[in-house]
């Protein structure tokens, strides 16, 4: 193995200047138009809740479509309410998610402050963050108002604040304290999970790692991190269980019960985590291989460490019979860490023309792969999009343009083997990509000419003031295109059960007709036909208004 010279000085050393290129690729990742892709089914469910407790006064037991709902911890849904105030519109998607958004971007800045305290050298922490930042199921989780981001930000800031104590020469109580506050905060986000997922396969590699002694030495700072994350995280579910200790014992028993019932999979499913960092994946990969990559990042840091905290909290995740794609979100930040150190060593011996074969082809076969997207991408945009009048022809050709400078740049900056330039048209293929797809995202997977979705019910006004009823049971989603709670009708021997209050809006996924209703001095007006789903345009509501009175001609 060669050995590393660092002789790297440059302005990219400065702190200032890292932050600065953090925060500008933070905002083209995460807060460039937030409102372009319609709400998720996670997302939903808390939009409704947060349209709930502001439009109820429900904040400290919130609602969704009227029923409490205990099983997700309010904080989040306050922080996103009081963006919603601020911008005076419930339905204003970027200010629904802009609060996951700012927290992502915390969350790489945690990260950054935390490869801080295990290194002097000055560009890990940089490439940690910015590895982070672009990691393809980060950003795509991060952009969207879902409180998965929440507690395992705040989990990191606290894990960020726990090593500064515990690397303290004095008491640092404080610090501490602080650690115990955002990780009761993370409890208040999504309870226990990001205790599971992120900090106790933290404190197994840390230990692993680094060994105890500074746990024996802080045992005062570990207490006041242990007091205080219970009193924040303990405030809110005792005040529930004060108020609703039935539905608390219920909750309790229907959250536990779905990790072994609910969305079971393989042990081996997760097995493909490294490609979730996108186009770091390969390197990913790579940093992993421990045979080649132990010796080269133990030039930089503990691989011990740094490594037993990815496969941990891998194996902790796949133990969990349920298991999701988002639910790997806390693996992101270890292995963005390993990679991150991993750069940190193809950088430096690329520059010092010490790099070995191993190295060069790595190397090569990111080049290709680089090489091959920024090719891809202008075909992708002229197939799917200008071939159906979704963008013009001077956006086809400036992106087009753009693409195939950077394929060009890539097979340059291999061919001068410079790996730095290298990175940095990796994270300008980034923000490029999504500055051109996700705008027209929608619009290219789905392309539906002249969609009249549910959310224009929100637009008729005789409908703000009567209760909604849907035949049979409505998605989340569509509850919250409607804009209002919808209560569920059935049917009763082959007919349609009764409202409990008239007039009412009805939502039926087929015709309804008057030999429907229980009754004859009823009237049924058809209100329209609506579409619910991009992918299947032919799937629609007929929406009804239902009262007391004679049927006339016109509403049929």
């Amino acid at each position: 193995m060669p050995q590393i010279r660092n002789k790297t000085t440059s302005l990219l050393q400065n702190t200032a200047v890292q932050v600065t290129l953090l925060m500008l690729v933070l905002y083209a990742t995460f807060f460039q138009n937030l409102q372009a892709l319609e709400p998720s089914l996670m997302e939903a469910r808390n939009f409704i809740t947060v349209r709930e407790i502001t439009q109820n006064g429900t904040w400290l037991i919130p609602t969704l479509n009227g029923q409490p709902r205990l099983a997700k911890p309010p904080l989040p849904t306050w922080l996103t309410a009081f963006s919603i105030l601020g911008a005076d519109d419930l339905y204003d998607l970027a200010a629904l998610r802009f609060p996951a958004a700012c927290v992502s971007a915390l969350l790489v800045f945690f990260l950054y402050l935390f490869t801080r305290r295990l290194t002097r050298d000055r560009y890990l922490p940089f490439l940690a963050g910015l590895v982070l930042a672009t990691s393809f199921s980060f950003f795509n989780i991060g952009r969207q108002g879902t409180w998965d981001i929440y507690c395992h930000s705040f989990m990191m800031g606290g894990i960020w604040l726990l090593v500064t104590g515990l690397q303290a020469e004095n008491k640092a109580w404080g610090i501490f304290a602080g650690s115990g506050l955002l990780m009761g905060f993370s409890f208040l986000s999504k309870g226990p999970v990001s205790f599971y997922a992120l900090l106790l396969p933290f404190l197994i590699s840390y230990a692993w790692g680094y060994g105890t002694s500074n746990l024996k030495k802080h045992r005062t700072g570990i207490i006041i991190v242990t007091i205080i994350c219970l009193l924040v995280s303990l405030a809110w579910p005792f005040y529930v269980y004060l108020q609703e200790p039935a539905r608390m014992a219920t909750n309790i028993s229907n959250e536990s019960t779905a990790w072994v019932n609910r969305h079971v999979k393989p042990f081996w499913f997760y097995i493909s985590f490294p490609w979730q960092a996108g186009i770091w994946a390969i390197f990913a990969v790579t940093a992993l291989v421990i045979p080649y990559a132990r010796r080269r990042i133990a030039l930089y840091g503990n691989y011990r460490f740094l490594s037993s905290w990815v496969f941990s909290c891998f194996i902790l995740l796949s133990l969990i019979p349920e298991k999701k794609e988002r639910y790997l979100l806390p693996l992101l930040m270890p292995l963005a860490l390993l990679t991150a150190y991993y750069l940190r060593y193809m950088w430096e011996v690329f520059q010092n023309k010490a790099a070995t074969k191993s190295d060069r082809v790595v190397f090569l076969i990111n080049t290709v792969v680089y090489v091959l997207i920024s090719l891809a991408l202008p075909v992708m945009l002229y197939i799917l999009g200008y071939q159906h009048n979704l963008i013009t022809t001077t956006t086809l050709i400036w992106s087009s343009c753009l693409f195939l400078i950077l394929a060009v740049c890539f097979v340059q900056f291999f061919l001068k083997k410079d790996f730095r330039l290298f990175l940095a048209a990796a994270v300008i293929l980034h923000v490029v990509a999504l500055f051109f797809l996700i705008p027209r995202y929608q619009s290219l997977v789905h392309p539906v000419k002249n969609y009249v979705g549910l959310d224009q019910v929100r637009q008729i006004k005789e409908l703000h003031v009567v209760p909604f009823y849907a035949v049979q049971e409505i998605s989340p989603e569509h509850i919250w295109e409607v804009g209002k709670q919808v209560d569920t009708i059935s049917w009763n021997r082959q007919q349609l059960q009764l409202p409990k209050t008239l007039p009412a809006a009805i939502f039926s996924k087929f015709a309804l007709n008057r030999g429907m209703l229980p009754q004859f001095n009823l009237r049924l007006q058809k209100i329209g036909r609506y579409q619910y789903d991009r992918r299947h345009p032919e799937r629609v509501y007929y929406v009804y208004y239902l009262t007391a009175g004679k049927q006339t001609a016109s509403d049929r």
